[in-house]
C-alpha cells in the first residue's frame, strides 16, 4: 500500500464514521423529489436527513415581522410597479439569507454529518467543519445572458452579495449544464476546480417498453410542456402555429402545464397535469417544441428526448447542449416565430425524419443525462473530496462579500 493511501484510508473511515447526510432542499422545486432519490441510491451507506428551509423558516416565526421592513425596502418600488409580487419577494430578502445561514447550525452537525447536499443556489446553508456540495441549474447572473432579461429586474445588490457567498462556501458546485458551469467562473470568479459539471435527469418515468401513439410520427401532432407560458416562449409558438396551420391544416398542438387563451383552431389547453400523466401526452406528440426565451435547463426538452420525439428549442441555456440541429430537432433563435414556422413544417411533414432525429434524440440522452449517472459522477466527486480531507471544509465561515464588489453587469456577454 502506498505512503499516499495508508493516509488516506483514516481520512475515508473518519467521514464513513458519521452515518447521515444532511440533504437540503432551498425550495420546492420540480425535480427535488428525482434529486433526492438520486443521492440516497449514490450513496446507500448514508442515511439522508432531509432537511427543508422552508421547516426553518417555519420554527423562526419571529423573523416574520422584521423581514417585512426589508422586503419594503429592497422591493417595495418593484412591488408598486407590478413587476414584482410579495410572494416571491418576501423569501428573497438579504434578512431571511442571513438568518437561514445562521440558523444551519442547529440542523447540521459536523459531529454526525459526512457532507451535505444542497439543492439550488437560493440560500448559503454550508456549516463550518462540514464538506458542502450544492447541485444547481442556474446563478442569478445568468439571466443576463437573455435579451428577454431585462438588467433592471437584477435582485438589489445585498442579495448578489450575499448569492456569492454560496459558491464562495461550497466545497464543490455540481451543475446540471455547461453554460451554468462557464457562469459561475465568468460571473463569480469561481475557481475551475469547484465547478463540476454533473448534469441531469427526467423527472417522468420512461418504461422501456412504452409505444408511442403518433402514428409513426404522421400525426402531425405539437406538444408544448412549461408553466411559465411567457418565459418559455408560448406567444411565439402560438403566432408560429397559426402560420404552420395555413400550410398544414391538420396539424394539431397540445399545450401542457400552461394554461393561456387562445383563439387557434386546433389546439388543446390543458394547463397542469399530474407527473404521472405526462408521459402519455409524450406518447400522442410527433414533434415536441419548446421555443423558450429564458431557460435554466429546460427538462421536458430532456423528457420528449426520452420519449424519441424530435425536439424544436431555441439556441439560450442549455438547449444548444441538448439539442444537435440537423441532428436530433432543431434550433432557432428566441422571439421568431417565422423561423420557428419553419422548423416544425420541416418536421410535421417528414415522419422518417422525425423517427431518425428522435432515435437520435433518445441516444444521446441515455447517454448522458439519466439519474444513475448523475449519482454515479456525484458520488466520484464527493468522495474524491473526501480522500482529500473534505478541502473547504475547515476553511469557511469568513464574513460575506460587502455589496459595493459586485457589479450587476460585471462580466456580461455581448452578442456579436
Amino acid at each position: 500500500m502506498s505512503t499516499k493511501s495508508s493516509l488516506q484510508r483514516p481520512m475515508i473511515e473518519a467521514a464513513m464514521s458519521k452515518p447521515n447526510i444532511a440533504f437540503i432542499s432551498t425550495y420546492e422545486h420540480p425535480s427535488r423529489d428525482s434529486i433526492e432519490r438520486t443521492i440516497r441510491e449514490a450513496f446507500p451507506e448514508f442515511r439522508l436527513e432531509h432537511v427543508a428551509v422552508w421547516d426553518v423558516l417555519k420554527a423562526h416565526r419571529r423573523w416574520w415581522l422584521p423581514n417585512l421592513y426589508y422586503l419594503g425596502a429592497e422591493y417595495g418600488a418593484r412591488i408598486l410597479r407590478r413587476e414584482a409580487s410579495v410572494r416571491d419577494s418576501y423569501s428573497r430578502t438579504s434578512y431571511l439569507f442571513r438568518k437561514i445561514h445562521a440558523a444551519m447550525p442547529a440542523v447540521v452537525d459536523p459531529a454526525r454529518h459526512a457532507f451535505s447536499f444542497q439543492t439550488q443556489s437560493m440560500y448559503d446553508t454550508s456549516v463550518a467543519g462540514v464538506p458542502h456540495f450544492v447541485y444547481t441549474d442556474h446563478t442569478h447572473l445568468s439571466n443576463l445572458r437573455a435579451r428577454y432579461f431585462e438588467p433592471s429586474k437584477l435582485r438589489p445588490q445585498r442579495w448578489l452579495a450575499l448569492e456569492r457567498t454560496i459558491y464562495q462556501n461550497a466545497t464543490r458546485i455540481f451543475t446540471r449544464s455547461q453554460h451554468v458551469a462557464a457562469d459561475l467562473l465568468e460571473h463569480y470568479n469561481v475557481p475551475p476546480a469547484k465547478v463540476v459539471c454533473v448534469y441531469a435527469g427526467a423527472n417522468v418515468t420512461v418504461a422501456e417498453d412504452t409505444l408511442l401513439a403518433n402514428d409513426g410520427y404522421a400525426n402531425r401532432h405539437i406538444l408544448f410542456v412549461g408553466g411559465d407560458w411567457e418565459r418559455k416562449g408560448g406567444p411565439v409558438l402560438a403566432a408560429a402555429f397559426a402560420r404552420v396551420l395555413r400550410v398544414l391544416p391538420d396539424a394539431h398542438l397540445t399545450i401542457v402545464g400552461a394554461r393561456p387563451r387562445l383563439n387557434l383552431p386546433n389546439c388543446t389547453v390543458l394547463g397542469s397535469v399530474p407527473i404521472n400523466e405526462l408521459s402519455s401526452h409524450y406518447a400522442r406528440a410527433s414533434v415536441f417544441c419548446l421555443p423558450t426565451r429564458l431557460e435554466p435547463f429546460g427538462v421536458a426538452v430532456l423528457e420528449a428526448m426520452m420519449h424519441r420525439l424530435p425536439v424544436v428549442g431555441t439556441s439560450i441555456g442549455a438547449l444548444p447542449e441538448m439539442i444537435r440541429d440537423g441532428v436530433n430537432g432543431h434550433l432557432v433563435p428566441p422571439d421568431d416565430a417565422a423561423q420557428l414556422a419553419a422548423a416544425l413544417l420541416d418536421l410535421l411533414r417528414d415522419p422518417l425524419r422525425c423517427r431518425q432525429f428522435g432515435d437520435a434524440g433518445y441516444e444521446a440522452a441515455n447517454a448522458r443525462y439519466t439519474w444513475p449517472a448523475v449519482g454515479a459522477r456525484i458520488r466520484a466527486e464527493v468522495l474524491r473530496v473526501v480522500e482529500a480531507g473534505g478541502e473547504a471544509a475547515t476553511r469557511r465561515g469568513g464574513p460575506p462579500v460587502k455589496p459595493s464588489t459586485v457589479h450587476p453587469t460585471a462580466g456580461r456577454r455581448v452578442a456579436s
